[in-house]
């Protein structure tokens, strides 16, 4: 086991594909496995600081916070992050901008997930449905239900899958407005220009009472490039696409073979 380092190093981790894994049968867990879980207390242990870094919704990580000694969250790509349970840098997509989204989507038959730190729902296309979205997001609300029920219309990010794609690229107003990131797995997300997991990063460093000694970014997809190009170590898992990799300082085992227990083991922090 790593001895208690007098300076500490930061490491943030994103989840889906990284922390935990996404079957392609059972779907994706809320929390890692034991292993994992272990090597993270044991990073901690010794004197470190453990911060989650994800796309999603604090309102979708509860079980993980719960689960290990987390010092806190970057979510919704870097939009919402909070620090020893403060709220340190928020951001949501602008009320006008919001509005004008939700109608252009309408207009080119775009489904998609809208995800902020009061609430979720989606906007749907009635011109052209998206059996498979619909399915996987039946427990999510719709937005018009979300509104009648007095939710707050503050969001961060979006998120939509492949049958969407083409209709979303081709929107000279989307593309425009928010940078795209294709994050695997046939899903994709909208991200307010300005905002990323880097921005959130470096929002929680600042918020710390001293600085790491080093800083360490785990991750596997596109919303992870910000981050891992901030970060003194980029750990990118083995599951990750080749221009993820390209990134990589060291690249780690898949996500399915505890990729970020044997990682940290590694490079000497546990």
């Amino acid at each position: 086991m790593a001895e208690p380092s007098a300076e500490p190093v930061i490491a943030f981790f994103d989840v889906d594909g990284t922390l935990t894994y996404r079957d392609p049968v059972t779907g994706p867990t809320d929390v890692p496995t034991a292993r994992v879980r272990e090597a993270i207390c044991r990073f901690v242990e010794a004197g470190n600081v453990a911060v989650v870094c994800t796309g999603r919704s604090v309102l979708g990580i509860q079980n993980l916070m719960a689960s290990c000694p987390f010092a806190g969250a970057v979510t919704l790509d870097g939009t919402h992050v909070v620090c020893g349970g403060k709220v340190v840098y928020d951001r949501v997509i602008a009320p006008d901008v919001f509005a004008e989204t939700v109608a252009e989507m309408r207009r080119i038959g775009m489904e998609a997930l809208v995800e902020g730190t009061s609430g979720c729902a989606t906007v749907l296309s009635e011109a052209n449905p998206n059996p498979e979205f619909r399915r996987v997001m039946s427990h999510m609300e719709t937005l018009e239900a979300y509104a009648a029920r007095g939710g707050r219309m503050e969001f961060g990010k979006i998120d939509f899958t492949d049958e969407s794609l083409a209709a979303c690229r081709a929107s000279e107003y989307l593309m425009a407005t928010y940078d795209y990131l294709n994050v695997g797995d046939g899903y994709h997300e909208l991200a307010i220009p300005g905002t990323s997991k880097g921005v959130g990063a470096r929002a929680f460093i600042d918020a710390l009472p001293f600085s790491p000694s080093r800083f360490f970014a785990f991750g596997d997809s596109e919303n992870d490039l910000a981050i891992l190009d901030a970060a003194d170590v980029a750990v990118v898992m083995g599951n990750a696409s080749d221009r993820v990799k390209e990134h990589a300082d060291f690249i780690a085992d898949h996500v399915a073979q505890d990729g970020v227990a044997t990682a940290l083991e590694s490079l000497g922090l546990i």
